[in-house]
């Protein structure tokens, strides 16, 4: 059996014959990373508010069949062979719009738009 001896090796260095073009590549590949995260933090957020849309939405429309089962109750009973039965064209009206508060921007898209705006600054000091 052969003992395997380390050779002790010296560290090796590389040079960067373009330091600023790659730093520029770099920088300009965090600020599109970072755009990314903002657009991921943006569609969070619309999502969030669109479950809770959807559940006022299912609120709305339980106390609507509450009512309306209950406006049911009050109405007198009537005997359906001595009444004719008219046609009635439904009257479509414009839904109401109705104003919906957004939240207010995370705190994380914050930083991220600070992040972004800061390597923005740095391109352009590099120019």
């Amino acid at each position: 059996m052969k003992k395997m001896v380390k050779k002790e090796e010296s560290p090796l260095f590389v040079g960067i014959t373009n330091g600023n073009d790659l730093r520029r590549s770099m920088l300009e590949c965090s600020k599109d990373i970072l755009e990314s995260l903002k657009e991921h933090e943006q569609l969070k957020n619309i999502r969030e508010e669109k479950v809770g849309l959807i559940q006022q939405l299912k609120g709305d429309v339980k106390d609507l069949s509450k009512l309306i089962n209950s406006l049911k109750g009050y109405l007198p009973k009537v005997k359906d062979a001595g009444i004719k039965k008219v046609e009635v064209k439904a009257v479509v009206s414009e839904p109401k719009m109705v104003k919906v508060e957004k939240p207010k921007a995370s705190s994380e898209v914050d930083k991220l738009e600070a992040e972004l705006n800061d390597i923005e600054a740095k391109l352009n000091s590099l120019s």
